[in-house]
């Protein structure tokens, strides 16, 4: 497997010096530790910017002890190839789209489930309570030889389209990138999914391969999706759940303070992400909606009645995904809690101000 991942992701010469290292325990073992770290997302995208903001941050609160080496937008790893890199100790620290491993993480997919609350600090606390709640959650990560060691939502998933979308008549016959159990929803109502590569989406809404396709409001701007489509539409489809994970043999051997001073500084991250993101969304739509030219977007909120009408025709994605994973735990009752978190989670979230936007 090491042999196939060398020659599939790594991308550079770089890379492959880096390989050559010593082990993640020899190296959490000497004074200065460096973690490599890998995401499929660009330092311009807001998600990715939390954790940008982590890494800095750790490197401050230990006074330079610990260093990373970063590797964003695919530039060593590919993104599903991310688990079993980080699993197998090539790398040590990465963040993963829980959609693209459906089949090693299944339980993982819950968070990904369409029609969920839009707000990411809903999402992060649900996810971080179900984990407390369900340690078979954290069991998929382990037999993958990785920890999750904090959760990044995108907020909620929309559609970026060439042509108006304001009902459900609208949506068949939709060329549509989509994947996961979202793709599901929009097949339900007659549109055609496809599973581009997030990288791909430009040209394939400029080429028009598609019509449409999902995306997140702070992500539209800087990948540019604005100038190959002329409408944001606000459905609320749920969210894309990112999990910032590392590998357990390093992670295991770091000192103590280390430990803990990572653990920290990432929760720190995601409460300061959960706070920022609302006005980092509200100034995006401003930013979207007063463009000029190619570059503006006119947005439009799925009416609530067409909303519940592509609800009501679409499979109950929670019981479905209950019964095929009723052999990994308790689903019946991972999804009540699910339901029970989401509500208080949403209250308490709009108390603080941080749901306003969603």
């Amino acid at each position: 497997m090491l042999n196939k991942l060398i020659k599939s992701a790594i991308t550079t010469v770089a890379a492959l010096a880096v390989l050559a290292a010593v082990s993640p325990a020899d190296r959490a073992g000497a004074q200065e530790i460096t973690v490599r770290y890998a995401s499929p997302s660009a330092a311009s995208d807001p998600t990715q910017a939390a954790t940008i903001w982590y890494m800095d941050e750790v490197e401050q609160r230990t006074g330079g002890r610990v260093t990373f080496e970063r590797f964003l937008g695919n530039a060593l790893v590919r993104d599903q190839d991310i688990v079993d890199a980080i699993g197998d100790g090539l790398i040590e620290m990465a963040k993963i789209y829980t959609v693209s491993y459906p089949g090693q993480l299944p339980l993982w997919q819950i968070g990904n489930l369409p029609f969920t609350h839009p707000s990411p600090y809903v999402a992060i606390n649900v996810l971080h309570e179900l984990r407390a709640q369900f340690p078979e959650l954290d069991a998929e990560m382990e037999a993958l030889n990785v920890l999750p060691l904090g959760i990044i939502a995108t907020g909620g998933t929309e559609i970026v389209s060439r042509k108006p979308l304001r009902s459900v008549a609208d949506l068949q016959g939709l060329q549509v990138r989509a994947r996961g159990v979202q793709a599901l929803a929009f097949t339900a109502v007659g549109a055609s999914p496809a599973s581009i590569p997030w990288n791909d989406v430009y040209e394939a809404l400029s080429r028009g391969v598609v019509d449409a396709a999902t995306n997140y409001i702070m992500a539209v701007g800087p990948i540019r999706h604005n100038e190959v489509s002329d409408y944001f539409i606000k459905v609320g489809l749920g969210q894309a759940i990112q999990v910032e994970i590392v590998n357990r043999d390093f992670w295991n051997a770091l000192p103590d303070d280390i430990r803990e001073i990572m653990e920290q500084t990432m929760r720190d991250a995601e409460a300061r992400y959960s706070e920022v993101i609302n006005e980092i969304a509200v100034t995006a739509t401003e930013t979207l909606s007063n463009a000029s030219g190619a570059e503006k977007l006119e947005f439009i909120t799925f009416p609530e009645e067409e909303r519940q009408k592509w609800i009501d025709q679409s499979p109950d994605f929670f019981a479905e995904w209950a019964k095929e994973n009723a052999a990994r735990g308790d689903t019946e009752a991972m999804v009540k809690a699910y339901r029970e978190l989401e509500a208080q989670y949403a209250k308490k979230g709009d108390e603080l101000g941080y749901t306003s936007m969603w």
